[in-house]
C-alpha cells in the first residue's frame, strides 16, 4: 500500500475514469446554455400591435415603430399586409385629418413605386371615417 507503483495505478485509473465525466459534463453545458430565441418582428405582429393600441400613448409608440421599420416596403409579398397596417393607422382615432395626409405623403414619397396604392388606402380610409362622423 505503500508503493509508489500503487499510487501511481490509483492516479491513472481516477484519470481516466474522470474524463468521460467531464465530457458528458461539457456537452451537457454547450446544449444547455442556448440563448433563447428572439422573436422577430414581423408584419403580423406589428398589425396586431397597431390594432391593439388603445391609449394615445400606445398608438404613438405604434406609429413611430411602423414608421422606423415599415416605412419602406421591403418585402413585395406582405404588400397587403402592410396596406392593412397603413389603413389601420390611418382609421386611428387619436390624430386628426392633417395629421393622417402627412403620414400619407411621407409613405408616398418613400416608396413611389406604390404611391398610388397608398393615396387611394388613405382616401378610402378617410371617405369612410367622415362617412361616421
Amino acid at each position: 500500500m505503500y508503493s509508489h507503483l500503487f499510487y501511481i495505478i490509483m492516479w491513472a485509473v481516477c484519470f481516466v475514469l474522470v474524463i468521460p465525466v467531464l465530457i458528458v459534463g461539457v456537452i451537457y453545458v454547450f446544449m444547455s446554455n442556448k440563448p433563447p430565441k428572439k422573436v422577430e418582428n414581423t408584419m403580423q405582429i406589428m398589425f396586431n400591435i397597431i390594432k391593439g393600441a388603445q391609449t394615445k400613448a400606445a398608438f404613438t409608440a405604434s406609429l413611430e415603430q411602423f414608421k422606423g421599420k415599415y416605412g419602406v416596403l421591403a418585402d413585395e409579398k406582405n404588400f397587403d399586409l402592410w396596406i392593412q397596417c397603413i389603413k389601420e393607422l390611418a382609421n386611428s382615432t387619436h390624430w386628426d385629418t392633417d395629421a393622417i395626409a402627412k403620414f400619407g405623403q411621407e409613405l408616398e414619397d418613400k416608396n413611389a413605386a406604390h404611391a398610388k396604392k397608398i393615396a387611394v388606402a388613405i382616401a378610402t380610409v378617410l371617405k369612410t371615417k367622415d362617412q361616421k362622423k
